[in-house]
């Protein structure tokens, strides 16, 4: 219904890419669901077992951005091809490393990889449909990264449960390599963006260029409160009574149920997006802040978890929109800057919360998570320009 009168190979071409953005994303967080497993294999603490969370977005935070420059003039296609081929690589080292460094060499790899796909996509998508559809069609592919990001850990936590860690790792690289193939045979090609003079994008006025700035402060912030918390879900609900066996059900659930963020946020952003934003972080602070101490036990603290992870989904399209708005650069490059400073945000949260909860615990950990959220709440609204509090229809359709 939403591209009914596009070409069936423009339609496959856009399902495709969501294919690849939720495989993207899934490799990426599959981590956190097996944290402890794998902590438990190499006889490290779970503080650094998140190394394999931060080395991943390490390179994405390093790479996203150049990586979308040098390549502006490279056949769209074939990048997606390598990029895909990296994950098939990187997905079967961490499953057959024999160390936990060799398993973050895997982790580094697919860094790249991830660096490179996720700011390709969007520019291929709108290569795909008429410039009128250019913005549903990247929120539609975008989809994926949600739904990978909700499915990945508690998938990976299921599988880990029942077959092992490695064998969730095996699975991931079997359907990164099905995924490759389908996509040699089935994703359009598009041409590449040759009009970029030397593959250096042109930037705004210094005023749009703040506005910008702002937006992609704000969702690194929020991705720091996030993962400083979330990268140890699997301790921190086990430490608020859940048994081991009832985990990857309960990360099933909480995912599940933050699917609720991006159907209320997607009701709201083009209109308010201030209001989607504060209401994102709001239930984000709530969230965290029942899981502080004892407050909750046993399926509550599940539940606050929910309600936690249901406001982080709201803030992901409140930020891109964001960013696209401002329209301080090309589209791809602003959704490069976005992968940036998303991934800085999951290297930040996940290696500074490895060490506090090594050393301090959750007792200090929650409430500093509860705190760098807040912070993001009011940055963004002492900056209206960057999330307005209402946008009228001219300015929604320019």
């Amino acid at each position: 219904m939403l591209f009914k009168n596009l070409p069936a190979g423009a339609v496959i071409g856009l399902w495709a890419l969501f294919a690849c953005t939720f495989t993207a994303l899934t490799s990426e967080v599959a981590p956190v669901g097996i944290l402890i497993d794998m902590a438990r294999t190499f006889g490290i603490p779970a503080g650094q077992a998140g190394l394999a969370v931060s080395a991943f977005a390490l390179m994405v935070t390093l790479g996203a951005v150049p990586l979308t420059i040098m390549t502006a003039h490279i056949d769209r296609k074939r990048l997606v091809l390598v990029s895909l081929s990296g994950y098939v690589l990187s997905n079967l080292v961490v499953a057959m490393a024999p160390t936990f460094a060799l398993l973050c060499t895997g982790r580094l790899i697919g860094g790249l990889a991830h660096a490179l796909l996720m700011s390709i996509v969007s520019a291929y998508a709108a290569r795909l449909v008429p410039q009128r559809m250019t913005g549903r069609a990247i929120s539609f592919v975008f989809g994926g990264t949600s739904l990978g990001a909700i499915l990945g850990v508690p998938g990976a936590a299921a599988v880990g449960h029942l077959a092992g860690w490695r064998v969730a790792m095996f699975i991931m690289t079997g359907l990164a390599v099905l995924l490759t193939l389908c996509i040699a045979f089935f994703l359009p090609p598009v041409s590449s963006p040759v009009q970029v003079r030397d593959g250096i994008p042109s930037l705004a006025s210094r005023r749009v260029m703040r506005i910008f700035l702002v937006v992609v402060a704000v969702n690194a912030v929020f991705f720091v409160a996030h993962n400083l918390l979330y990268t140890y879900v699997t301790p921190l609900l086990l430490a608020h009574g859940l048994t081991t066996g009832a985990l990857s059900v309960a990360l099933l659930l909480t995912g599940a149920v933050s699917i609720l963020g991006l159907w209320g946020a997607g009701q709201i952003i083009d209109r308010h997006p201030a209001a989607g934003l504060l209401g994102g972080g709001l239930c984000m602070l709530v969230g965290m802040g029942l899981m502080y101490g004892h407050i909750l036990s046993g399926w509550m603290a599940v539940g606050a978890v929910g309600l936690w992870c249901t406001g982080y989904s709201a803030i992901i399209p409140c930020v891109m929109s964001g960013a696209i708005r401002a329209r301080a650069t090309r589209p791809d490059v602003a959704g490069a800057a976005i992968n940036s400073a998303s991934n800085a945000g999951i290297l930040l949260g996940s290696a500074a919360g490895g060490q506090i909860l090594t050393h301090a615990g959750f007792g200090v950990l929650t409430p500093l998570a509860i705190a760098v959220a807040f912070g993001g709440i009011l940055l963004a609204l002492f900056n209206p320009e960057a999330f307005p509090y209402s946008l009228s229809s001219a300015e929604h359709e320019d």
